[in-house]
């Protein structure tokens, strides 16, 4: 063989085995994030939409503070159209008997993540979730809206986000946006393009990620209203208090993004290593928000919450397995729980967990001590942050972070509102911040029990003006007018954890309450 003909064949050979690790990347990609886990056969669960008459039912008043008893609801075409005492139904209409039963509004989840996982959408309707805040959006996302609003899909309403953006370098933008869907905007010229696509493509905001640079965040700031998207989500590390004030960003999407610059302030990890360091910096902390948190609500910027998820750190960190016992496990898709332990990123199980990883093996037990101490100090930083917000009216959304290791989607928003009401919030607080506030936000015409409203509903066995946690205690669940059994929703859970089991391929059973 001459060389010329060597050398095309190496060039050849050269070719294939970029291809095929293009291809076997790609698949892993995919796999991580959710995406060829046995998808469930969705429309086996499909509900008619008709007309439905729940009578003798107690519903919550508008404001949230109460349940007016003995009501009739009726809904007609996804709305409903009357409330009262004395209500009759239609001949048409399906009767539902809520003697003893509690109706609120459905339930909405305002920070989550799908990434390529559809089964989380049943997850969602089977807790009550009928509206979700979907914070990295991919176009998978539009077209799974597309289907649940033209009832093909079940699943609940969604706000769509554009992909997190962040200001890089050509060759890490280019890695970051292949392997996580991450934007880089380094000016204004990147910006119009983005947010002209982003516009055009139908997403409803431009989520901006903690390494936006200046000049970039200021675009986006300036420039996406013209489109009518929202601005939403991180506060860059480049954005004083002031600059932040003055922008156009009307959501943070973290209680821990109004604690960073504080943290910072204390030299971070090296500045909380005992319960006095950490004393010091909660009372920064708290100084700092009593200023801050007045114009923030002066401003109409409303904060989203992920307390739970903050909280679940230290147990992460340090006693992974118990964690692990408590939450949903079964029903988190196994593509993002297993991961792939040579790949950075949002794994849950040992050996893949984010956080676990974090805590090195080679720490003395004093050194282990001192992380606890910042970690305890971390989620208490959130709870100063929460109280100050809710002390100056700052509108509260409700917010899981779902699918980051280790809020379970749906299951983990009721973990969100207990954990809001343990940090000081009434049950009235906390219900208001899952339903009415957030409804209002979006501009839906959802998160009321009012006439005219859509039919968004969850029925109740239980009060959960009483204990927040009595929102857990789902009888049946009506989304977009449709009405789905206790009876369906638990079909859903028991499909989504078959079609787990079926995609696993590390056994969960030696966690508390979970098996295969």
């Amino acid at each position: 063989m001459n060389r010329k003909k060597l050398l095309k064949l190496i060039l050849l050979l050269i070719t294939v085995l970029i291809i095929v690790a293009w291809v076997v990347s790609e698949r892993e990609i995919t796999k991580i994030f959710g995406g060829l886990t046995k998808e469930v056969t969705h429309e086996k669960f499909l509900s008619v939409a008709e007309p439905i008459f729940l009578e003798n039912i107690n519903v919550l008043v508008q404001d949230g503070t109460k349940f007016r008893p003995n009501q009739s609801v009726l809904i007609q075409d996804g709305l409903i159209t009357r409330i009262d005492s004395l209500a009759k139904p239609t001949k048409d209409a399906k009767l539902v008997n809520g003697e003893g039963k509690f109706l609120i509004p459905g339930l909405i989840d305002s920070h989550v993540h799908l990434f390529k996982s559809p089964n989380d959408l049943l997850l969602y309707l089977a807790n009550g979730v009928t509206e979700i805040r979907e914070m990295d959006g991919r176009k998978e996302h539009l077209t799974w809206r597309r289907e649940i609003d033209e009832g093909v899909r079940v699943g609940p309403e969604m706000y769509i986000t554009s992909p997190r953006t962040g200001s890089y370098g050509k060759p890490q933008g280019w890695f970051l946006n292949w392997t996580q869907g991450l934007r880089s905007i380094n000016d204004q010229e990147d910006a119009q393009k983005f947010i002209d696509e982003m516009a055009e493509k139908g997403y409803d905001a431009i989520k901006v990620y903690s390494d936006l640079n200046v000049e970039a965040y200021n675009a986006i700031s300036r420039l996406a209203p013209n489109k009518g998207l929202d601005v939403v989500g991180h506060i860059p590390f480049t954005i004083s208090d002031k600059a932040f004030l003055a922008s156009n960003q009307k959501e943070v999407a973290h209680l821990e993004e109004l604690m960073k610059r504080t943290l910072w302030d204390t030299d971070g990890y090296a500045g909380i290593r005992n319960q006095e360091e950490a004393d010091r910096f909660l009372g920064l902390l708290d100084t700092r928000m009593k200023v801050l948190a007045p114009k923030l609500a002066e401003k109409d910027v409303v904060v989203t919450t992920t307390l739970w998820l903050m909280e679940t750190f230290v147990a992460q960190k340090f006693d992974l397995d118990t964690i692990l016992g408590k939450v949903e496990l079964a029903y988190e898709n196994p593509g993002i729980s297993e991961w792939n332990e040579n790949i950075p990123g949002l794994g849950w199980l040992p050996k893949v967990n984010r956080y676990q990883n974090r805590v090195d093996p080679d720490k003395t037990p004093e050194e282990l001590e001192e992380l606890r101490a910042f970690w305890k100090a971390y989620a208490e930083g959130c709870k100063v942050v929460l109280r100050n917000l809710k002390a100056s009216g700052v509108k509260i959304l409700a917010g899981t972070d779902a699918n980051v290791p280790v809020a379970v989607p749906g299951f983990s928003l009721h973990d969100e509102l207990i954990s809001l009401q343990d940090a000081g919030m009434t049950p009235i607080e906390a219900l208001r911040s899952a339903t009415r506030i957030p409804g209002e936000w979006l501009g839906n015409n959802t998160g009321s029990i009012k006439e005219g409203a859509k039919a968004n509903l969850v029925v109740l066995d239980k009060n959960p003006l009483e204990v927040i946690s009595n929102t857990k205690s789902i009888h049946a669940v009506i989304s977009n007018g449709r009405f789905y059994h206790r009876d369906l929703l638990d079909a859903m859970l028991d499909a989504v954890k078959k079609a787990n089991d079926q995609s696993r391929t590390v056994p969960i059973d030696q966690y508390t309450g979970i098996t295969n």
